[in-house]
């Protein structure tokens, strides 16, 4: 039984392997993109229950792709990850 959708957005592979695997255990579908750009396509393209997503992302940062999912969509959870101690707060 699905119990919903939710997009990983996790740019290194053992992190992203492991929610995959532990979220599809539980039950959910999972899709796993692995920049901030790919997320941001996906976001677009589908829709999701749930949205965890990296803070240090390639090609776009985990805190740009959210600014720019709450310009349109400010209904999908959002739960912000990071491997790092702490992330600077930079405008």
């Amino acid at each position: 039984m699905n119990k919903g959708k939710i997009l990983v957005v996790e740019d290194e592979k053992k992190i992203a392997r492991v929610l995959s695997l532990e979220l599809e255990y539980e039950g959910y579908e999972v899709t796993v993109k692995e920049t901030g750009i790919d997320g941001l396509q996906a976001l677009e393209e589908d829709s999701f229950d749930l949205v965890l997503l990296d803070v240090m992302l390639p090609e776009l940062s985990g805190l740009e792709v959210l600014r720019r999912v709450r310009k349109t969509n400010t209904a999908t959870p959002i739960i912000l990850i990071t491997a790092r101690g702490s992330v600077p707060d930079k405008k």
